[in-house]
Formats: C-alpha cells, structure tokens, sequence
C-alpha cells in the first residue's frame, strides 16, 4: 500500500529553491559549501532537524518491516549520516552525491543501523 509521510520531504533550501548554484549569493554559497550544517543557505531548514524527523520516521517504518522508502538526494544523505553516525557537517564531503533512481539498502535492527548496498543501479 503506498503511504506518504511529510518528513521524508526533501531538505527546504530556502532562498536558494529553485535556483543554480550561480544564481546563489556567492557568500552564502561558499560557507554552506564549506559547513553546510552550520551555514545552511538563508531561509533554509536547519538540516539537524531535517535529520531528526527523516531518522524519527525511519525508525517508525522499520518497526513495518521490509519497506521501500523514496525520497530524494539531500534528505537521504543527511537520514544515512544521521543513523550510520557520520557527523552531519560531513555529509556533502562523504556521501557526495545518490543517483537518480538507485538503491540505498539499509538495515535497522537490534544490532544498530548497517549499510547494505550504497547507490546500487536498479537490476
């Protein structure tokens, strides 16, 4: 059965929705790129938060069992910091970019969250 729950929705970048990079106050554009997390664009949602309810919501459809979740780029890679314990500041640097269409399995459990596939094309 399809569900659809608002705090899978992607990360607001605010005054920079909808823009290109170069369109971007180049200020504002080099902090986030440099800290993303502690410089977030102007009028963007704080990505700590946007952590907390993508992982919040995460953990409550593992208690589902197996479950396909789509979502787009940002909000998963923040989500994947946010379980597997990478700092969030890094998540630009260390999971640069999720393919359109791939798969990310991922496994919670009793033993802690594990990485199963990472950005996997469709077979």
């Amino acid at each position: 059965t399809l569900r659809t729950d608002p705090r899978l929705r992607e990360l607001d970048f605010g005054d920079a929705e909808g823009l290109r990079r170069a369109e971007v106050d180049p200020e504002a554009m080099r902090r986030f790129q440099a800290d993303p997390v502690a410089d977030f664009l102007p009028g963007g949602e704080d990505p700590v938060d946007a952590a907390e309810r993508v992982t919040e919501c995460l953990r409550e459809l593992d208690a589902a069992g197996r479950i396909l979740v789509v979502a787009h780029n940002t909000i998963l890679r923040l989500a994947l910091c946010g379980l597997l314990g990478i700092p969030l500041a890094d998540y630009r640097r260390r999971l640069p970019l999720i393919e359109h269409g791939s798969v990310t399995e991922l496994a919670l459990g009793p033993a802690g969250p594990a990485l199963r596939r990472f950005n996997s094309p469709i077979r």
